[in-house]
């Protein structure tokens, strides 16, 4: 019977660490601010990042790279380039629609791995896609806005107090499976390339995990 209630009691807290935080209702930020924040930490228009990236990559492999990224959140496409320092190419995927990966080399070169990058872009660059369901403070007091994205995946972006955002992805079954945090020079919300992240840090939570610590080094607007 002992053993019954122990298992009882583990599965419970299984539950409960896997749910997902409760936002509450607002009590100092005004909802519409925060609201607005949210969506203005999306770069709109076409741009062209480059970031120095430290790497921690599945099997325990690390290393310094660069990434090039050019997108456009008008038609949602993404051009990607991830190299070496001394500059030889990792990685050559567009998306438009579809993935189309023009070079892959180990560990970028299996499907999932390539498909989970363009994600993860699309997670750091993009407006969520789904509409806001929520927004208030979670329970440690930070602000947040909650979206329902296509595939039953929420999202949670959250406002720190120390020039810093998060965003939390989870999937269906409310686990989470990315976290990105944006670390800002000021907490004022400007147009880009103002307000650009001059740090990213990425981690995604599912098998293989993986992690990418992105500093950025140039931010430019593309031409229409």
């Amino acid at each position: 019977m002992k053993k019954h209630v122990l298992l009882f009691s583990i599965l419970g807290l299984i539950t409960a660490c896997s749910g997902l935080p409760k936002v509450h209702p607002h009590k100092t930020t005004p909802p519409a601010k925060l609201q607005r924040d949210c969506g203005q930490l999306f770069p709109q228009g076409k741009w062209q990042f480059v970031h120095s990236i430290e790497a921690a990559m599945p099997e325990g492999q690390k290393g310094m790279l660069l990434g090039v990224t050019r997108i456009s959140s008008v038609d949602q496409t993404i051009q990607t380039v991830i190299m070496t320092i001394e500059g030889m190419v990792l990685f050559d995927a567009r998306y438009d629609r579809q993935l189309v990966i023009n070079r892959s080399v180990r560990p970028f070169d299996s499907g999932d791995m390539a498909g989970g990058l363009i994600k993860d872009i699309q997670l750091i660059f993009f407006r969520p896609p789904g509409p806001l369901v929520a927004s208030g403070t979670l329970a440690n007091g930070t602000a947040a806005c909650r979206y329902q994205n296509p595939g039953q995946q929420v999202l949670d972006i959250i406002k720190h107090s120390d020039h810093r955002w998060e965003l939390q992805l989870y999937n269906q079954g409310h686990k989470k499976i990315r976290t990105v945090e944006m670390f800002f020079s000021s907490d004022e919300i400007k147009p880009a390339p103002l307000h650009v992240p001059n740090r990213l840090k990425l981690t995604f939570h599912g098998y293989p995990g993986y992690t990418l610590d992105m500093s950025l080094l140039e931010a430019i607007t593309l031409s229409p």
